[in-house]
């Protein structure tokens, strides 16, 4: 019933697979004996936090540069799942539905922002990384623990920051053609220029799959033809984006950037029974105009402030005439309206740092089902988070600590419609604090430690607390989430590389689940939850032109709740409680050869550990080969075969992922 119940409802069609499985959930050395030397790296291995400038962050961050994924068909989910402690799990080929977990978090508690702004839905809380593309992305920052207090909204599951190209992109043409397994098609179109203050860069996109991969098809799963291997039906996508933005600086310290992005992505719904008449379609199309104003010139450079808004408009239409993917027929239009604003400043002084930042969110949502007696529903949020930090370093910068308190005002207005079609009306206002504290000490050289206690706050989304028309019954008692998270880390630099151990622990409560009816409406509820675990990471350069990258985590879970049947004291489900990663980068110009062995295990389907997903232990092999013809004119390829040994997984259950698949991409720059 719980698969059935879930799904009604458009781009979270799929987000009943995320319901399923998720109930909650530097090289340095010194100049003299005061001070570091800057941190200076020959390779690039999966992400450069021992790059970073170490005195920036009390807590370890993870950064991955544009050069880990250009020329690549490397999606953003492929390249969050090689970083230490994350996790993704995908719903099976090319632009299908994914969601991104950092210590054992779930799609909702996990935050992702573009330049500063969140991307989350306010509907249903999480984001479906699919969505999004890295052909304007500069670099990728993830924040398994505390984030700096410019990210005011900052929850209880991390924060993973996407920054797109800026000013100091060359001038230059470059064009992408990539073709693959399944039906897969690529193409792509960057220019980027500047004139004495004025700089731009256009990028065009588009992309498309079959998905018409073959898998073993269990007993189980409902079919006629058990026991025997069927072909994923209805799972094409086709996806077109395009993203400018233009830049004028009135003076070094002054710069006013505006971008613009759209994108229309078209896809099918595939049935857990993998019907040969299922038809069901999702279109989204998405507009987002971003403008952001910084100014550094303030009590000559102490002072900085930085200013941005956004405008988006997101519109959805889903479509299951024949009501092969839920529980009826469907044929839902939503609308959401977002306007956002986003302050923030930042005060040096001495041995002092002071900042501040306001966000202030408005969201509107109408839906419309042509098919419903009274389809008709009208969400209104506004939202205003405020945080204040003060950091102090030591003369020597070798110790760091950090205090921050954050905010959140919560005024909701609703009209929708129950699952009796009864009109209900309802407005809330709530106010919520959160804290954090943290600190880092340079030991010796040679080995840094960090340590951070943190109180945080996920507010419930709007689905969550009011309901959704036959698929949610609203809880206006539900509780916000709240969690104390606490982690310890030590990081050892080494002459050609380093070690890194972090201990962690979550513990929520109250956290928020979803219980289910015999007839598959659900209900979020409070409950108590808690996550422990380790995370090791490892990297070492044998060779000048051989780096290896290793990583692992073990966390476990479980439900301090009696609330829910057969679930108490059980691991939580929608979690890989077992993960490891080895990766080989291989450099001899002008080739490249990298090898990645992924392993994940020890995950549930169910909250009764009844349903125990098998492991997922696949290989990704990659040879790249690159040409200089000029200063400026340069040919890149690059072949990825992914999943070598053709292994068969599910993330989700019933939802196979692709075996074998190979992908060309060839990338001119003019």
């Amino acid at each position: 019933m719980r698969i059935r119940g879930v799904m009604k409802r458009p781009t979270y069609t799929l987000v009943s697979l995320c319901l399923l499985g998720s109930p909650l959930p530097c090289l340095a050395e010194t100049l003299g004996s005061n001070q570091l030397a800057p941190v200076v790296v020959t390779d690039k291995p999966l992400n450069r936090a021992a790059t970073l400038t170490p005195y920036q962050e009390t807590s370890v961050v993870r950064v991955v540069e544009r050069e880990q994924f250009d020329n690549t068909t490397t999606t953003l989910a492929d390249t969050l799942s090689t970083q230490t402690g994350v996790q993704i799990r995908e719903s099976g080929g090319l632009g299908s539905y994914s969601t991104v977990s950092i210590r054992g978090s779930t799609g909702k508690q996990t935050q992702v922002y573009l330049d500063g702004m969140l991307l989350n839905d306010p509907l249903y809380g999480g984001l479906d990384l699919s969505f999004y593309t890295l052909h304007d992305i500069a670099e990728i920052q993830i924040y398994p623990g505390n984030a700096p207090a410019r990210f005011a909204q900052a929850g209880v599951g991390g924060i993973v920051a996407m920054e797109s190209l800026g000013r100091q992109t060359q001038d230059t043409t470059r064009l992408n053609l990539g073709t693959g397994s399944f039906g897969t098609r690529r193409y792509g179109l960057f220019n980027s220029g500047s004139h004495e203050r004025v700089h731009y860069w256009l990028s065009l996109n588009r992309q498309q799959a079959e998905n018409d991969f073959r898998y073993a098809n269990e007993p189980e799963w409902f079919n006629p033809t058990d026991g025997e291997e069927s072909t994923r039906r209805n799972a094409d996508v086709e996806q077109n984006d395009s993203s400018v933005k233009l830049g004028y600086r009135f003076t070094p310290q002054r710069q006013l950037d505006a971008l613009l992005q759209w994108s229309d992505k078209d896809q099918g719904i595939p049935s857990i029974q993998n019907w040969a008449n299922n038809r069901a379609r999702l279109n989204i199309e998405q507009q987002r105009l971003q403008l952001h104003y910084q100014d550094s010139s303030w009590l000559a450079g102490s002072l900085q402030s930085s200013h941005r808004v956004l405008f988006g408009d997101t519109e959805e239409h889903y479509r299951d005439l024949v009501g092969r993917v839920g529980i009826g027929t469907y044929d839902t239009r939503t609308r959401v309206d977002q306007l956002a604003l986003n302050n923030s400043a930042t005060w040096q002084q001495a041995n002092h740092q002071f900042s501040a930042a306001v966000d202030i969110a408005w969201y509107d949502m109408d839906q419309r089902d042509r098919l419903q007696q009274d389809p008709n529903s009208h969400r209104e949020r506004r939202f205003i988070a405020s945080a204040l930090s003060h950091e102090w370093h030591s003369d020597q910068e070798r110790l760091r600590t950090q205090l921050a308190i954050r905010q959140f005002n919560v005024d909701d207005d609703t009209e929708s419609v129950d699952v009796n079609n009864t009109l209900a009306r309802t407005n809330t206002s709530n106010r919520y604090q959160a804290w954090q504290v943290g600190t880092r000490l340079i030991a010796t050289d040679s080995l840094w430690l960090y340590a951070n206690l943190a109180r945080q706050i996920r507010v419930p989304t709007l689905v969550e607390q009011y309901g959704q028309q036959g698929l949610f019954i609203g809880n206006p008692d539900l509780q916000a989430e709240e969690s104390l998270n606490k982690d310890l880390s030590a990081r050892w630099l080494l002459a050609r590389g380093h070690l890194e151990i972090t201990g962690f622990q979550r513990h929520l409560d109250p956290a928020i689940t979803a219980i289910y009816d015999a007839r598959g409406v659900g209900r979020y509820i409070n409950v108590e939850a808690e996550f422990s675990g380790v995370e090791l990471e490892a990297q070492y350069t044998l060779l000048d032109n051989w780096t290896l990258t290793a990583n692992a985590t073990f966390q476990d879970s479980e439900n301090l709740s009696n609330q829910i049947a057969d679930q108490d004291a059980k691991r939580l489900p929608g979690i890989y409680h077992r993960s490891g990663l080895v990766n080989s980068q291989w450099r001899v110009s002008p080739f490249t050869l990298d090898l990645t062995w992924r392993y994940d295990d020890n995950l549930y389907y169910d909250s009764a550990n009844l349903l125990e997903a098998d492991a997922r232990n696949t290989v990704d092999a990659a040879l790249g080969w690159q040409h200089a013809w000029s200063t400026n004119r340069k040919t890149a390829l690059r072949l990825e075969v992914k999943n070598l040994t053709d292994e068969l997984y599910q993330d989700f259950n019933r939802f196979p992922s692709p075996g074998r698949a190979w992908f060309l991409n060839l990338q001119q720059t003019l």
